[in-house]
């Protein structure tokens, strides 16, 4: 349950109905499960550094394999350093929704970004460098915390009169829609993005799984609650909504800031319990981007490893990569670069090059004889 599924999922669906939902359902099952599969079988097969070993394969499908490998990792870290400021901007949210709703204090202070950046860094550095336990204890946190503040939150929307209504927007099947280009185009995006496909994540954890969790059972079970979990985010976020006011191009983070805020402040009534829940709602989400964060800087984090350094030097030496890379957007400058160059332009083009790269490795190894994971 990353930000994709919280922020964006929902204001898909509001873009296009049910026709969305199917049309994620049917890209989950035919494109991004099976590439989550390859990409959790190579990199525990490899050692969790991603594309390299295979020495049996043809030299130029290991240096093909090698640029794929290096690029999803280098567009992850990109994207990191965006996302170090979304964690900025959320924290401050955090410290001020409270007041804001029952003092008329300033809801953002942006002014704040490039201070608390650098303390971001050092903490994602700390993370990393303490190894993937305590990684995934925090995780394992996120992903609680989130799921118990959604699901009050489509508890409270559901009951609200007319709440059931307002679903149909979500599960209601306009055809017409269903067969044009944008919903299947946003759905592939969005599952590139909420289950950071081609970017080098999955590989570098899938060292870590337990030897009795297959690949493809592991591909299953984290596509099946990224689906559940965007649906019951849509649920919480347009039954609060009202169903009025959602745009996918306004962004992610525009929603998490301006919508969420205004759903909130019409499910409760009374400013402390709404100041109360909502300050609840953006922790969750910052402890969520910090997750997505460390996840997003493990791929660089690991080639830094492969360099021969130590895992502190590594850590520090990546995230304060990120943290500088960061700033000018801390300082003013559009996120929506990122979105446009790293999840529409990067993203793809290193996704398509991954499903060529595994595509002729298998029929290589088929060839050679070699055994294949389901």
């Amino acid at each position: 349950m990353g930000l994709g599924g919280v922020l964006r999922f929902p204001a898909l669906c509001m873009e296009y109905g049910g026709a969305f939902v199917a049309a994620y359902a049917a890209v989950l099952a035919v494109f991004a499960c099976p590439l989550l599969a390859a990409e959790l079988s190579s990199g525990r097969g490899e050692g969790g550094v991603f594309f390299r070993g295979g020495q049996s394969l043809p030299l130029c499908l290991r240096a093909a394999g090698g640029g794929v490998r290096v690029a999803s990792a280098l567009n992850s870290a990109a994207v990191c350093a965006g996302y170090g400021v979304i964690i900025c901007l959320l924290a401050v949210r955090c410290c001020t929704f409270y007041a804001h709703v029952n003092y008329v204090f300033p809801a953002d202070m942006p002014q704040l970004t490039p201070v608390i950046l650098p303390v971001v860094s050092i903490a994602a550095a700390f993370v990393l460098s303490r190894g993937v336990r305590l990684a995934a204890a925090a995780a394992r946190i996120s992903v609680c915390l989130q799921a118990a503040v959604i699901a009050a939150m489509a508890a409270c929307g559901l009951l609200r009169p007319g709440g059931f209504g307002v679903l149909e927007k979500i599960f209601a099947v306009d055809f017409t829609v269903l067969a044009s280009c944008d919903v299947w185009v946003s759905a592939a995006g969005q599952a590139l993005l909420s289950l950071s496909l081609a970017a080098g994540v999955m590989p570098s954890f899938a060292a870590h799984m337990p030897p009795s969790l297959s690949s493809s059972k592991a591909a299953a079970i984290i596509v099946s609650c990224n689906f559940f979990g965007g649906v019951l985010a849509s649920a919480a976020a347009l039954t609060l909504a009202g169903g009025g006011g959602w745009n996918a191009s306004s962004g992610a983070l525009q929603n998490a800031l301006t919508l969420y805020p205004a759903a909130l402040s019409s499910a409760f009534s009374n400013g402390y319990i709404c100041g109360l829940f909502g300050t609840a709602f953006y922790v969750s989400l910052t402890f969520t981007a910090f997750v997505s964060a460390l996840s997003l800087a493990r791929p660089a984090y690991d080639m830094a490893r492969s360099l021969r350094l130590s895992a502190r030097t590594a850590a520090f030496a990546v995230c304060a990569v990120l943290g500088v890379c960061g700033l000018p957007f801390a300082l003013g400058m559009p996120l929506s670069l990122v979105d446009v160059v790293c999840c529409n332009v990067v993203a793809p083009a290193v996704a398509v090059c991954e499903i060529l790269y595994f595509s002729f490795r298998s029929l290589t190894a088929r060839r050679r004889g070699g055994k294949i994971e389901a």
